[in-house]
């Protein structure tokens, strides 16, 4: 996931993909060939020994490459987020998480 220049940082706004999707179209830095597209999507963070899922995050994804672009106000709230431990974000789920553990492939 990268961080997109693409709004004024004075202006915070967590839901800036679809408007500019609808202003513009804009080329993926990656590839060079995909025309992003506004989504949702989805990262996870570790918090101590537990792993937090955070979903539904406004993006522009490149439907050649897969490359991610969230914006920058976005990633701002993302990180007031997680550095108060988020302790504001009430949980819409659970997620059962397969643990392995890598071992010599010899």
């Amino acid at each position: 996931m990268k961080a997109a220049n693409m709004i004024d940082p004075g202006t915070i706004d967590a839901a800036p993909a679809e408007r500019l999707a609808a202003d513009f179209q804009v080329v993926c830095d990656h590839c060079s060939s995909g025309i992003l597209r506004p989504t949702r999507i989805r990262t996870a963070f570790w918090q101590g020994d537990s792993l937090v899922v955070v979903r539904n995050i406004p993006a522009m994804v490149c439907p050649e490459c897969g490359e991610e672009f969230v914006a920058d106000p976005t990633v701002v709230q993302l990180d007031r987020l997680r550095g108060r431990g988020f302790a504001s974000a009430e949980p819409v789920g659970q997620m059962v998480v397969p643990v392995i553990d890598f071992g010599d492939p010899g």
